[in-house]
C-alpha cells in the first residue's frame, strides 16, 4: 500500500505522522497549517497520484492492467476540511478511480481522522471523514491504524502506547492525566523546533522532529521525566542536528546543517542578476551568519537573497556584488555593499518554492 499522509504542524499533527510510519513502509508526508495551505497540499497529493495516469496513453493497456489493483491510502489527520476542500478531494479521487477510459485503474481510499468540531459539516457529508472530539488526533490515528494494520516493529508498542497517552493528555488539556506535564514539555519542544525551515527543508524538518520524539524513549519512564527531559532538550537538539553538543555552539551547528542542505539545492535555487549569480531561499530569516557561511563555502555564488512571506527581502554578499545597488534597482531598498534589504512589490505569499522563485526572477529582470 502506498500512503500519502497530510497532517497539521503542531505536536498532535506530527505525532500522527510519527505513529503512521510505524505501520507503513511506503509513506509520503505532507504538512499544512490552516488556511490556503491545505488546498495546496491536497493538490500536491492529487498531482503525485495522477503522475502515472498521465502516461497511460503512451504506455498502453499493459500498464493500466498492471496498476489496476494498486492500493493507495490518502490519510489526513489533525486537520478539518471545509466542504469545498472535501469535495475537491472526493471529486479528484473519483476521477482518478475511473481512469481515462472509464476503467478503474487505482484502488484509492480516503481516511480523515480528526477531533476539531469545526469539521462537523464535512463529517456529515462524507463517510471517510471520522470525527471524534473526545480524543486527540494522535490517539484516534493510533487506535484506528492498530485496528486495521500491524505494527512494523511490535516491540515498540509499549513506548507508542505511552507516547499516545502523553500527547492526548496535553492536546485536549487534561491536567489530571498522567503524562500531562511531560506532554507540555514535548509540545513546547516541537513548537520551538524550527531550526530547519519547513518550506526549504520539508523532509529534514520533519525528520528532525521525529528524532526528538525518538529521544523520548530514554526519559518517558524516569521518575521525574518532565524535568529530566526538559533539561536535556537543548543537548538533544544539537545531537539531532548532527552536531557535537560538547564541542560546538548551537548557532554553528544550525548554520553548518543549513548550509549543507542548501548546497544540495544549488541548481534549483540559483538565480542571476546581470552578470552575477545568486542563491535564493524562502523565509529563512536572520540570514547574516548563514549567508556569509554559504558564500564563503560556495565561491561560485556572488550574492545571497532571502524573501519572507510578506515579500521583504534580505541580501548578503561577500565582496563580489554590491547588493545595495541590487536592492535599490530591484526592490526599492538599499543598505551596505554586503548587506542590504528591500521589498518585492506585488509579492504574493505562496507555499510553493517554484512560485516564489518566479516572482523574484521577474523582479530581477524588470530592473534591467
Amino acid at each position: 500500500m502506498q500512503v500519502f499522509h497530510l497532517s497539521h504542524i503542531d505536536l498532535d499533527g506530527y505525532g500522527c505522522q510519527y505513529l503512521a510510519r510505524e505501520f507503513f513502509e511506503d509513506i509520503t508526508f505532507f504538512n499544512a497549517n490552516y488556511g490556503k495551505e491545505i488546498m495546496v497540499r491536497l493538490q500536491d497529493i492529487i498531482r503525485l497520484i495522477q503522475k502515472p495516469i498521465n502516461n497511460l496513453d503512451r504506455l498502453g493497456e499493459k500498464f493500466r492492467t498492471k496498476n489496476r489493483s494498486e492500493k493507495i491510502l490518502i490519510l489526513i489527520t489533525d486537520l478539518n476540511l471545509s466542504l469545498q476542500e472535501a469535495r475537491f478531494l472526493q471529486e479528484n479521487v473519483d476521477s482518478i478511480r475511473l481512469g481515462l477510459n472509464g476503467n478503474p485503474i487505482k484502488e484509492i481510499e480516503i481516511l480523515l481522522l480528526d477531533h476539531h468540531i469545526s469539521g462537523e459539516e464535512s463529517a456529515k457529508e462524507f463517510n471517510w471523514y471520522y470525527l471524534d472530539t473526545t480524543r486527540s488526533a494522535s490517539k484516534i490515528t493510533y487506535h484506528t491504524l492498530k485496528s486495521r494494520f500491524n505494527l512494523i516493529d511490535p516491540s515498540r508498542e509499549k513506548f507508542l502506547d505511552s507516547l499516545v497517552q502523553t500527547i492526548n493528555a496535553v492536546d485536549i488539556w487534561r491536567e489530571d492525566d498522567e503524562g500531562f506535564e511531560l506532554g507540555k514539555v514535548i509540545m513546547g519542544m516541537i513548537s520551538s523546533s524550527n531550526e530547519l525551515n519547513r518550506f526549504m527543508f520539508d523532509t529534514h524538518n520533519r525528520a528532525y522532529k521525529f528524532k526528538l520524539l525518538d529521544s523520548l524513549q530514554d526519559f518517558i519512564y524516569l521518575p521525574n521525566a518532565p524535568v529530566s527531559f526538559d533539561n536535556a532538550i537543548f543537548k538533544l537538539k544539537k545531537i539531532a542536528l548532527n552536531g557535537n553538543p560538547d564541542q560546538d555552539t548551537m548557532d554553528n551547528i544550525i548554520s553548518s546543517m543549513q548550509v549543507k542542505l542548501l548546497e544540495s539545492m544549488k541548481e534549483e535555487c540559483s538565480i542571476t542578476y546581470q552578470e552575477k549569480k545568486g542563491f535564493l531561499s524562502y523565509s529563512m530569516g536572520g540570514i547574516s551568519v548563514l549567508a556569509n557561511l554559504f558564500l564563503r563555502r560556495n565561491p561560485e555564488f556572488d550574492f545571497y537573497i532571502d524573501v519572507n512571506s510578506k515579500g521583504n527581502i534580505s541580501l548578503r554578499a561577500n565582496g563580489k556584488c554590491d547588493v545595495s545597488i541590487l536592492a535599490q534597482h530591484c526592490f526599492n531598498g538599499g543598505g551596505h555593499k554586503n548587506a542590504s534589504g528591500g521589498r518585492c512589490d506585488g509579492f504574493r505569499e505562496s507555499f510553493l518554492y517554484e512560485d516564489i522563485k518566479s516572482q523574484i526572477v521577474s523582479a530581477l529582470k524588470k530592473s534591467k
